[in-house]
């Protein structure tokens, strides 16, 4: 049966999307050219300290910004953002220093901390629970899609300009998509909370609960909401972590060039954009408690991460061990994102009734940077001073790690979902 989504809501994802699109252009950039940066002089670990310092930013941010989500108008806290990040990547294109470097992408990590709360809130305001489900992954997947675009054109860009060029163009990119936010959004959200049309014509609210707004927490909801934290924190360090040093890996590891290594990174992009489709229909048709989802993903990750060492033990070498490495690392990075859907996009749903939607969603999404900020110096730091086998035995021992966090978690989220958030009567 096909899910029936109103028109407006789907222009409302859309632009949502051109929105979590330039986000990700302006804010992966960096990370995507490690491998060509590291090649024009810099030291690998202290670069990590950049990946950090926006991490660190990024995650604070989201909980300032998640807060103030639910007091200011969302349109403003996105334009807001998508000016600021450019502006950035401008002055980023100028650095010289490491340290000027963690300066600015640490601003640049509060600006794009002022975007996905409010995208959440917008989808929660202008949808029901269906086109909510529909948003989520074709936002979610356009991330991966400007991922893609940055691995697909930086290494052409880096033949004929340096990195910071690159940076740039980008930046004028961010300026442009911002412009059209501007021009495009007041026509779509008029007046926040209206009714909207669906899709053969009839009136229907735009959150399923605005008619049982602020409805106090349940005190019992706090262990587990602890608990997602910390598995929410452990698929950031592996999300992030792996991810951003995935060309780097690659090009120490099996010799290749920095921009045929950058290339490789297109394949946990590809792979991803499959996931969030693959697991929104997991999570909808079969596993439908999106914590029992996340700990399912886990238990993968920690499979691809066994085979990756695996690999590297019996020393199997040449294009054919590169390509298998791509592919195990790129499910693993996919499995992230999953988990990411499951525990960031769908459980700040199950606050509506609290009219917290915002505050958890970036109380939430910081929870990857923590882990991130931990992850990004940590796993060069440990191939630098043992090897990269080093490197994914942690990787394995943190995805095992989250499937134990999100397995104890069950019980306490059912209990919750079934008393609350699902819970008709209150």
């Amino acid at each position: 049966m096909s899910l029936t989504i109103s028109a407006k809501a789907k222009k409302i994802t859309w632009l949502l999307a051109m929105v979590y699109f330039a986000s990700y252009l302006m804010r992966k950039n960096f990370s995507v050219m490690l491998a060509a940066i590291t090649a024009s002089g810099f030291d690998p670990v202290a670069l990590g300290v950049v990946g950090s310092a926006m991490t660190i930013s990024y995650g604070a941010g989201q909980i300032v910004n998640g807060i103030l989500g639910d007091k200011i108008k969302p349109q403003y806290m996105l334009t807001c953002g998508l000016f600021l990040a450019a502006a950035c990547n401008f002055a980023m294109s100028f650095c010289t220093t490491v340290t000027l470097m963690a300066v600015v992408w640490f601003v640049n990590g509060f600006a794009h901390a002022m975007l996905w709360p409010p995208i959440v809130r917008l989808m929660a305001m202008h949808m029901n629970d269906t086109e909510y489900g529909y948003a989520a992954v074709r936002i979610s997947a356009a991330s991966s899609i400007a991922t893609i675009v940055l691995y697909l054109l930086s290494p052409v860009l880096l033949k004929v300009m340096d990195w910071n060029k690159v940076i740039l163009c980008i930046g004028f990119a961010g300026v442009a998509i911002a412009v059209a936010w501007v021009l495009l959004n007041p026509r779509l959200f008029q007046k926040e909370g209206a009714s909207l049309p669906t899709a053969d014509g009839a009136e229907e609210a735009a959150a399923p609960a605005d008619a049982k707004k602020n409805v106090p927490l349940p005190a019992m909801v706090w262990l587990p909401i602890v608990l997602i934290f910390l598995g929410i924190v452990l698929q950031g360090a592996l999300r992030d972590g792996v991810g951003d040093w995935m060309p780097t890996y690659m090009a120490q590891a099996f010799e290749l060039d920095p921009e045929n290594a950058i290339i490789t990174g297109v394949v946990p992009a590809i792979f991803s954009i499959i996931s969030f489709t693959a697991f929104d229909l997991l999570h909808r048709k079969l596993l439908k408690n999106e914590v029992t989802c996340a700990a399912v993903i886990f238990v993968g990750s920690t499979v691809c991460a066994g085979l990756l060492l695996m690999l590297n033990l019996l020393g199997v070498s040449g294009w054919g061990a590169a390509i298998l490495s791509a592919l195990l690392i790129g499910v693993l990075v996919a499995c992230m994102h999953g988990i990411n859907l499951m525990l960031i996009t769908v459980v700040p749903k199950r606050f509506i009734k609290s009219g917290k939607v915002s505050t958890f969603s970036g109380l939430l999404n910081a929870g990857t940077y923590v882990g991130a900020a931990v992850a990004l110096p940590l796993f060069p730091a440990l191939a630098e001073n043992f090897d990269w086998n080093a490197t994914i035995i942690a990787w394995a021992v943190i995805a095992a790690l989250g499937a134990i966090v999100c397995f104890a978690v069950v019980p306490l989220w059912t209990k919750f979902r079934k008393e609350y958030s699902d819970n008709p009567e209150v």
